[in-house]
């Protein structure tokens, strides 16, 4: 962050406070243009093939202001404007939590990687069905509010409260499988690059994250094998009060030396 911080003394100015609001109300009035049929949704999202043979330049835009899906119905509805509202209020509590140049920065990052990897995906693998929508951001806002808020609560089927760091599990795994199962190298690249402001952004939280887990792993570990080690053993017979727990253990002087005796052992020399 230190960079970031150098050139928000420069360019701090030119952050846009509550930037997700705006993205968020174009994606509502492109939704109501799709709606009366003033927009076709084919010509929304990025398509590299289209750029490039068609000059379709536009699309590298539209793309980010895409509605995430055209419901059908007014249930359909209420789910889109409740998905709207939850992606506004986590960027608003990332952009208080980090600043607002902070967050405009990790949004324009994640947008260029994620135009990058698209044309990259594409001359990689030309023939693969390379097709963006703006899925990028709501899983890379949804990872870093995991992380900045990871017992947040949210209501699975308005009912069962889970705290979204199990949410941001699931969704990580099933961006895994989503990349060990497709076909081709550059479907893997148009997957992945999206997430790398993330990874970038949160790579020393992550590390640290991994660091204490490990310690608290050999920790644990070392404590089960002190608990298992015998505290007691006699000298005589080797017995200890972990083999023989209803021995009584006893120490006393031999040869100048403290030694441990077992009550057994303690019988037979009476």
């Amino acid at each position: 962050m230190g960079m970031l911080n150098r050139l928000e003394k420069k360019f701090g100015y030119w952050a846009v406070p509550n930037v997700m609001l705006y993205i968020v109300i174009s994606q509502l009035v492109v939704y109501a243009l799709l709606l009366t049929g003033m927009m076709s949704f084919a010509t929304m999202p990025l398509i590299p093939a289209a750029v490039i043979q068609e000059q379709q330049f536009w699309r590298l835009i539209t793309f980010i202001i895409a509605p995430p899906y055209i419901p059908a119905g007014a249930f359909g509805g209420l789910f889109l404007a409740i998905f709207w509202y939850i992606l506004w209020m986590m960027s608003g509590a990332i952009e208080a939590a980090w600043g607002t140049f902070h967050f405009n920065c990790y949004l324009l990052l994640g947008i260029f990687l994620t135009i990058a990897g698209a044309f990259i995906g594409y001359w990689i693998s030309p023939m693969a069905p390379i097709v963006i929508f703006p899925n990028f951001l709501y899983i890379s806002v949804f990872f870093a509010f995991a992380v900045l808020n990871p017992n947040f609560e949210f209501y699975l089927f308005f009912v069962l409260p889970v705290k979204v760091k199990w949410f941001a599990y699931f969704s990580a795994a099933l961006l895994l499988f989503e990349i060990l199962t497709v076909s081709t190298w550059g479907e893997r690249i148009v997957i992945l690059m999206p997430v790398m402001n993330f990874v970038l952004f949160f790579r020393a939280t992550l590390l640290h994250s991994f660091r204490s887990r490990q310690r608290r792993k050999q920790f644990q570990v070392e404590s089960i094998e002190r608990s298992e080690q015998a505290l007691h053993t006699c000298f005589l017979c080797g017995a200890t009060d972990k083999s023989h727990p209803n021995l009584d253990f006893r120490y006393r002087s031999v040869e100048g030396e403290h030694v441990c005796v077992c009550s057994a052992c303690r019988d037979k020399q009476s």
